[in-house]
């Protein structure tokens, strides 16, 4: 089932498995520690933004440092500083530390990823783009997934749960040092500002900035709300798994379904949905049923997860094929902006108000985004359903996903380079 996958994409793919379970377990785990050494939120929503300052930088700014060192040492050495910076979180603390730990961290994985993707791209034909994103897609969250459920087995108050996360990052760089392959030469696409951007695509601009205020909220601070809120350890691994899951088994559904409307009224019903799954979220906590809640944050994962790969192709739909590479990288700074500014809001409004104003903070994103919605396609009119683009779901990684999406013209993609030593 999996042989369209050449072989020499394995050693990527294996790779990010088995950094991303350590990742996931780590981002939910330094939310946890703060919250058990009584740190305020306001602190916990400014660690969480570092990390995405950090993950943007390291997105844009390390292409020029792999594209001087090459690909295979860029990795072994971001995953080397990733395993001593998760050691360092369990020797050191503090919340201030923590902050320049996750900004380092955050620089690290963004050029990682961009090591992973650049392999993907090259290792790859348009024939079997498509689906080897849709694998890459799966092992994404599903290690996201993992990392969570490793929860149930660890203390957060020990050094030993930072130690796994240093394993995991150091052992992930062995599939990819031992492989050789042609990489491609890192260039520079045609560039189109954020502002002009937003002017060409508006909708799918606003709805980037309305993703990365969402899963910025729930990456940092939703491991706070459910401890607050009293839940043991691993009732918190199985709901932060539930969301993580709901976003990667609702994306192409809810996508395919962009590709038979206007992607602007799906856009407007995901944010009406996040609105009333907050407030379901909010009653559901006060009542026993435990498979309610679930539900609720299953289908709230896979809505707020959807956001970002169904406004990148709203862009596609109103942008030329040849400006796709470049809206990709506006696209990735508009979610960027967001995930940053999303966890400092909804941690201060956490810390002086109560644990519950999390679901408060995603129902007003929800509705900004419905009211919005709905003023653009009063505003302009719809792209035509012959002229739309296929959804591909597309993480907010890096901004080689314009390359790696299959619907970017080949003249516009990288080109190998020499075999990457």
């Amino acid at each position: 089932m999996l042989a369209f996958i050449p072989p020499t994409v394995l050693s990527p793919l294996l790779g990010l498995l088995i950094f991303i379970v350590g990742h996931g377990l780590l981002s939910t785990l330094l939310s946890l520690r703060l919250n058990a050494e009584g740190v305020a939120a306001g602190w916990i929503g400014l660690v969480s933004s570092a990390y995405f300052a950090g993950l943007v930088l390291g997105a844009f700014v390390n292409v020029r440092l792999i594209r001087r060192i090459g690909h295979i040492r860029a990795y072994a050495a971001y995953a080397s500083l990733l395993a001593v910076l998760a050691l360092c979180h369990g020797l050191w603390v503090d919340p201030a530390v923590w902050s320049g730990l996750r900004l380092v961290g955050g620089f690290a994985t963004g050029g990682l990823f961009v090591v992973i993707e650049s392999w993907m791209l090259v290792s790859s034909s348009p024939a079997t783009r498509g689906r080897l994103m849709a694998v890459y897609m799966i092992l994404l969250y599903g290690g996201l997934a993992a990392g969570q459920w490793l929860l149930h087995f660890i203390d957060p108050l020990q050094l030993s749960p930072f130690a796994l996360v240093a394993i995991s990052a150091s052992l992930s760089v062995l599939p990819l040092a031992l492989t050789r392959v042609p990489l491609p030469q890192t260039g520079t696409a045609r560039h189109i500002g954020l502002l002009t951007l937003a002017r060409l695509t508006p909708a799918a601009v606003g709805s980037c900035v309305a993703s990365g205020l969402v899963l910025g909220g729930i990456y940092g601070l939703l491991p706070l709300f459910f401890a607050a809120s009293g839940r043991e350890l691993g009732a918190v691994a199985n709901l932060m798994a539930l969301v993580i899951l709901g976003g990667m088994l609702l994306q192409y559904p809810l996508g395919r379904l962009s590709d038979r409307f206007d992607r602007r009224r799906i856009l407007a019903g995901l944010g009406m949905g996040l609105l009333i799954f907050s407030l379901a979220m909010l009653i559901a906590s006060q009542l026993p049923w435990g498979e309610l809640r679930a539900a609720i944050i299953f289908l709230f994962g896979g809505l707020a997860f959807s956001l970002y790969p169904i406004s990148l192709s709203q862009a596609c739909d109103e942008l030329t094929p040849e400006q796709m590479v470049s809206a990709n990288q506006g696209m990735l700074l508009a979610y960027s902006l967001g995930s940053m500014i999303g966890p400092l809001l909804a941690s201060q409004a956490m810390q002086y108000s109560r644990p519950e104003a999390l679901f408060i903070y995603f129902a007003l994103c929800g509705g900004g985004l419905f009211l919005f919605l709905l003023w653009r396609q009063k505003t302009r009119s719809a792209v035509p359903l012959d002229a739309h683009q296929s959804y591909m779901p597309m993480p907010p990684n890096t901004p080689l996903g314009g390359e790696l999406d299959p619907r970017t013209p080949e003249s516009e993609r990288l080109t190998p380079a020499e075999d990457d030593a």
